[in-house]
Order: C-alpha cells, then sequence, then structure tokens
C-alpha cells in the first residue's frame, strides 16, 4: 500500500470537513467504508473517495434518506447514483416551485397589510388596473352578510377551492354584482380568490383591465354596507357608471394584529361615463352568438 495515496480516518475527516464519528456511521450503513483497512484495524481512505463523500452529503442535504442512498447505490450498479441523482432534480424542481409560491403569498400578505395600513379610509380615488385571473365561488348572501356566520363561508369556499387544486392566495375578497351596485345596493353573491393554477370554465373569473374607483373602509359588517351605499352614490354624482361588479378585496387584518369586529376591505369597481358604458353595451351586444328560431 502506498501511503501517500490514504489517508487516516482523522486525516480524510478533516478533507471532508465531517467527524470520524460521521465517517464511522456512514461505514456501518453500507455507505462508504475505508478503501483499506490494516491488519490491526487502521482505516485508510482513498483522496478519491472525497467524491463519494460530496455526493452522499448532497443528496442527504437535498431530502435523501441514507438508507435511500444506500439501496440506490447497491440497486444501479454501474449507474451509481445517476437514478437517484435524476430523482432528487425532479422533487427539488417542484419544491422550488412551491417556495416561489409560499414567496408570492407571503410578499401579497405584506402588500396588502401595508395598503391597509397607511390607506387613507372613506376617500374615493381613481387609478388603473390590469387584468387579474380569479376563480369565483357562489355564496348565501344572507349567511355572507352576517359578521359570525360570514367566516363559515370563506372557509367553505376557500377549502372548494384547495380540492380543485387551486391555493388559498390573496387576493382573495367577496363580488357585488353590477345591477347592486348601480343600485346602491349591498348585496354579496359570490366570493373570489386568486387562481393560482389553470381554472376550469366554470370557476374562472377575470377582472378586466381599465380605471377603477377604489374606497378602503374600516368598520362593523353595517358600516361596510353604509360606506357601499356612499361610494354607489358619490360615482352617480360624478358621471360615473360600473362598468362591471364591485369587488371587495379582503385586507386580512390579522396580519396587522387586528381581529376585533372591525374588518378592512377595498373595494374597487371599473367604471366609465354614460356614454362609455352606453358603448360596452353595445359592444357586447355585437359580439353575442346569434341563435336560429
Amino acid at each position: 500500500m502506498g501511503r501517500k495515496s490514504f489517508l487516516k480516518i482523522g486525516e480524510f475527516a478533516r478533507v471532508c470537513h465531517t467527524t470520524k464519528d460521521t465517517l464511522l456511521h456512514y461505514d456501518r450503513k453500507g455507505l462508504l467504508s475505508p478503501a483499506y483497512v490494516s491488519e490491526n484495524g487502521y482505516r485508510r481512505y482513498s483522496m478519491k473517495q472525497f467524491f463519494d463523500f460530496d455526493l452522499i452529503s448532497l443528496l442527504k442535504e437535498t431530502g435523501s434518506t441514507l438508507e435511500e442512498i444506500r439501496k440506490c447505490r447497491e440497486r444501479c450498479g454501474d449507474e451509481g447514483y445517476l437514478g437517484l441523482v435524476t430523482e432528487r432534480i425532479a422533487v427539488l424542481e417542484r419544491e422550488q416551485e412551491r417556495m416561489a409560491h409560499r414567496l408570492a403569498m407571503l410578499r401579497g400578505l405584506a402588500h396588502m397589510g401595508e395598503k391597509a395600513r397607511s390607506a387613507t379610509y372613506d376617500r374615493l380615488f381613481f387609478e388603473r388596473r390590469e387584468a387579474l385571473e380569479i376563480r369565483v365561488y357562489p355564496v348565501d348572501s344572507e349567511k355572507i352578510a352576517v359578521r359570525e356566520s360570514s367566516a363559515e363561508c370563506y372557509s367553505e369556499c376557500l377549502m372548494r377551492s384547495l380540492m380543485e387544486g387551486n391555493s388559498i392566495d390573496p387576493p382573495l375578497g367577496v363580488i357585488i354584482p353590477e345591477d347592486c351596485a348601480c343600485r346602491g345596493e349591498f348585496r354579496i353573491e359570490s366570493m373570489f380568490t386568486a387562481a393560482w393554477r389553470d381554472v376550469g370554465r366554470e370557476r374562472a373569473g377575470r377582472m378586466e383591465p381599465g380605471r377603477y374607483a377604489c374606497l378602503f373602509h374600516r368598520g362593523d359588517m353595517q358600516s361596510h354596507k353604509e360606506a357601499f351605499v356612499r361610494m354607489t352614490a358619490e360615482l352617480s354624482a360624478r358621471g360615473e357608471r360600473a362598468l362591471g361588479p364591485v369587488y371587495a378585496f379582503d385586507q386580512m387584518n390579522y396580519v396587522l394584529g387586528e381581529t376585533g369586529e372591525e374588518y378592512i376591505a377595498e373595494y374597487v369597481v371599473r367604471v366609465g361615463d354614460e356614454c362609455a358604458a352606453e358603448k360596452e353595451r353595445r359592444l357586447a351586444a355585437s359580439e353575442a352568438p346569434v341563435t336560429a328560431n
């Protein structure tokens, strides 16, 4: 044996930035045995084994158990760890997607919390918004209008969203139909969540891009109804007309540590003057399919 080609267990442990106990454990598990054991029991490792140790560490760090690594090594023969490496790539890609989703969710929560904290409440303002793909779920209008039972409505809709393969992501909230908005009637008929994945036609919804009237309000359920009525009245007085439903974005008070009777919502509705509304109605009518009598 050429001693220069081999390292004692302590020397090899230092090269691998590990401990002798770890190397002994790997040997007992059948993962990494010494290249040579002398007659008096001294263990010697070859420098080439550093790469074996490094790969075992990488596979372990990326979620493989020592037993999985051992079985893969035994099963794969000449292919070595190639199968397990390929498998871990797929697992980590899925994990990367999941973590990107979680990061986006936390950023969404932080954004909503900051908006709620810095908002000027009960002041109508206008801004342009991009399109937003959503999932829409019908709700019991009477039940969701009562604070005590509204949480149950949210829970039911969010569970349905999860069961359909979607995620519970901000933004989320409730929808007041266009005809109710035009009458100033606070009547919630559906709930929406962000569409994280492709959705079927049944649940698919879309906030169209355009100019939106917006209003933040903080209060109990009754004060939200009153704020909504004031908002629609002010829009009418300004000659603005709703060009779609009103979306009430839940600002998730609990992010700000508020869990009392009051809650925060941002009401948004795409608007235009009477001429713009008439143009939209004519365009929709011209694009409607013609049915034979």
